[in-house]
């Protein structure tokens, strides 16, 4: 059994243009939803066209890219040949932009199954299911249905007339509060400026916080105000991950040539990078190959934290290993630092304060005047201390009270 997904692909927008290929933050409608669905498994997906312009073309390429199967479809005979008898198809409205947590729970395993939301003036842009209810943009049907489109005599609209094969077929109902069409959580986007408002929503709606009080108290909000401009270009999640990764390399040999002050101040800015990357991985979809970019920077990132005195001694006369204080006590503050990231991932929904413990961000603001002013075995010897201390505080005032 697999999962398929239908997309559809084919409304016009008052330009002209296809809704699909709508932007919001730099990435098209039908790319986001593409990414959302290869979270819940689907590894081909059939968009529903009319036309065929170059845009959606390259658009589908994008998706092709990230190791996904496209087949534009016409009609329900198109679509047969790609279904087997116990596959699932999950159905997308044209235009939809939803949440994982959506496309999760039409996914899950079981009979057909449609995202129904109330009548209300928030919803009016859904199909009506009945008196009361309006489809919430996905659905998931069986083979059969597709197979029995096909052989309906006429021109049907390929994805309206299965979710009506599915209401009629009894498929379960999931509902969704309206309340998450005022939040913009759940849309049809039928025009631009609809999409401008959705984007302008999802900014304020992100949450920047975390792990660590330098990125939560420093770096993520200086993130939040050129939010607006990270988000405008696909090209900015692109090229992000290369600037950081440079920026990086070059505290690395900033601190093997002896610039030690040069090469923390470079540090904060690769701290800015790492601290955009997550902020863009909380607005938009993106691949696994990110994802692990990314991962694999914040450990280099943490790496260098712990032998930054080492690399900072080949500069020096002699090769002269550093200042027991460094030395010691920067894999020391490396660890503990790895420790309250361990803690914070392991912590579930039991503990709060998270922006209480100490991160890689907090100490290299703190190392740059050290470093510049000449106090730096000093502040090495300080940072585990205070990382210590932030720890035990965090879990002093980030467990919930027992219930009595």
């Amino acid at each position: 059994m697999a999962l398929i997904a239908l997309v559809g692909a084919s409304e016009t927008l008052p330009d002209g243009s296809l809704r699909a290929l709508v932007t919001v933050a730099g990435e098209t409608l039908i790319e986001r939803q593409a990414a959302r669905l290869a979270d819940v498994g689907v590894a081909h997906i059939a968009v529903a066209v009319g036309a065929v312009p170059g845009e959606l073309l390259a658009a589908c390429d994008r998706i092709r890219r990230r190791g996904m199967k496209v087949t534009p479809v016409r009609t329900a005979s198109d679509l047969v040949p790609l279904v087997e008898g116990d596959d699932r198809i999950i159905l997308v409205a044209d235009g939809l932009r939803a949440g994982g947590t959506h496309y999760a729970a039409i996914a899950k395993p079981g009979s057909p199954a449609i995202l129904v939301t109330g009548d209300t003036m928030l919803t009016q842009g859904f199909e009506r299911i009945d008196a009361t209810r309006r489809w919430g943009g996905l659905a998931s049907i069986s083979q059969p249905m597709v197979a029995e489109l096909a052989a309906m005599p006429g021109e049907w609209d390929m994805m309206l007339t299965l979710l009506r094969l599915a209401v009629q077929a009894g498929a379960r109902r999931l509902y969704c509060e309206p309340a998450l069409f005022e939040q913009g959580e759940i849309a049809i986007v039928a025009d631009r400026p609809t999409a401008a408002l959705i984007e302008q929503s999802s900014l304020q709606r992100i949450e920047y916080g975390g792990m660590g009080l330098g990125r939560s108290a420093i770096m993520m909000p200086i993130i939040r105000l050129a939010g607006p401009l990270l988000v405008k270009s696909p090209a900015t999640a692109r090229y992000l991950p290369h600037v950081t990764a440079l920026l990086w390399v070059a505290v690395a040999l900033l601190a093997a040539s002896g610039l030690a002050a040069a090469g923390a101040l470079v540090a904060i800015l690769g701290g800015l990078g790492l601290a955009a990357m997550r902020f863009l991985s909380a607005f938009r979809a993106e691949s696994a190959a990110q994802d692990r970019a990314r991962d694999v920077i914040r450990t280099f990132a943490w790496v260098l934290l712990a032998i930054f005195p080492w690399l900072l001694s080949l500069a020096g006369p002699g090769h002269r290993m550093p200042p027991f204080s460094e030395a010691a006590l920067a894999p020391c503050l490396a660890a503990t630092i790895l420790l309250a990231r361990s803690l914070y991932e392991d912590s579930g929904e039991r503990r709060r304060f998270h922006w209480l413990l100490p991160d890689a961000d907090q100490a290299w603001i703190l190392l740059a005047p050290a470093l510049l002013f000449g106090f730096a075995p000093l502040m090495f010897a300080v940072l585990p201390l205070l990382a210590l201390f932030q720890i035990l505080l965090w879990l002093r005032l980030a467990r919930r009270p027992e219930a009595r």
